[in-house]
């Protein structure tokens, strides 16, 4: 078979698809077709345009100014789902680290996705490990959040090697990935939520500097006010992650309620949302008003209006006025929140 004819073929699968994705929508599958069928439609439907936006990000990178590793393993004997990309910036180190978790709904995506916008930060001296971790269906919950874990805990053990600086980590992510990064700087910030999982954090809080967060999920009951869509998909996902229809009665939706687990110590916080994304108004803001409640440092960008409305991960449209916008203040914040600290005299 050529590549043309494999091209044209998978063409025709995505459109298929996608149409079927849209009737099935309609339908409410999260209520009752099998996670194991429906989000492989939407995975089919959905993944090969993360390519094509990491494409797009991947022209707006200079011709120098960083290097990359691929396919690093973190975790021996995950296979794919152990395994991240490292960028170091130019020049010596060791480098803050940016840790980035992509998005895909807990069930597709990969960490060639957010590559291209981790490498561009690194052109403004950020070293980046961007990772792959377990995904539903076949995952259930907390595969994703004890892989990212084990994650740190291998990079900030290899740290001299990698050239990085375990004491300058900054937990990223956008989408879903978001959801996966914001409850790791739980863990790490709230001993009695630690204590509630089945996981030891592999930071030390005083390690991590901030959150830096687009467009994610922080308390997985208001995904029932999104759009038909994103309704569909990502309740399909909860019902996958926690094995249970009935998974808004479940403890996996109770520990991934992030909003539900800050504390004064979470991170310094970046958050962002498109004033058009169905996640928007039941994530974003309200995480946003905890955190302003409890006294946490944040920085916060919602672009769009009527007659502008931005949609769901629009930091990646470099070509856009709001994801230039976007970049360089999450540059800022990366700058101030990983700014060497003077060390204490005695």
């Amino acid at each position: 078979m050529t590549t043309f004819v494999r091209r044209v073929l998978a063409l025709i699968g995505v459109v298929a698809s996608t149409y079927a994705v849209r009737v099935i929508a309609r339908l409410r599958p999260q209520r009752w077709l099998t996670p194991a069928i429906s989000l492989r439609l939407f995975r089919m439907s959905w993944g090969p345009s993360l390519a094509i936006v990491a494409a797009e990000v991947r022209q707006h990178l200079p011709a120098s100014g960083w290097s990359t590793r691929t396919d690093l393993q973190y975790a021996a004997g995950a296979g794919r789902d152990g395994r991240f990309d490292l960028v170091l910036p130019a020049g010596p180190g060791p480098h803050p680290l940016v840790v980035w978790v992509h998005g895909g709904g807990w069930h597709f995506g990969d960490k060639s996705d957010a590559l291209p916008y981790v490498e561009l930060l690194a052109t403004r001296g950020f070293a980046g490990a961007v990772l792959n971790y377990p995904r539903a269906p076949r995952a259930r919950y907390p595969a994703a959040p004890r892989q990212v874990n084990e994650a740190l805990r291998h990079l900030t053990a290899h740290a001299a090697e990698y050239d990085i600086d375990p004491e300058r980590i900054v937990l990223a992510g956008e989408s879903a990935g978001a959801q996966i990064a914001a409850e790791i700087a739980a863990l790490v910030t709230n001993p009695a939520y630690a204590g509630t999982t089945t996981l030891v954090p592999a930071l030390e809080p005083h390690q991590l500097r901030g959150a830096l967060l687009f467009c994610g999920i922080f308390d997985p009951a208001g995904l029932v006010e999104s759009d038909r869509i994103f309704e569909a998909a990502l309740e399909s996902a909860m019902w996958s992650l926690a094995r249970s229809r009935t998974w808004l009665e479940s403890e996996t939706n109770r520990l991934m309620r992030v909003v539900d687990h800050l504390t004064p110590s979470y991170p310094p916080t970046f958050l962002a949302a498109g004033n058009a994304d169905p996640l928007t108004r039941r994530q974003t803001p309200p995480m946003a008003a905890r955190l302003h409640e409890l006294g946490v440092s944040l920085d916060e960008y919602y672009p769009g209006d009527a007659a502008n409305p931005i949609n769901h991960e629009f930091q990646q449209a470099l070509d856009t006025a709001e994801g230039q916008e976007a970049f360089e203040r999450a540059v800022a914040f990366l700058e101030r929140v990983t700014a060497e600290r003077p060390s204490i005299s005695h």
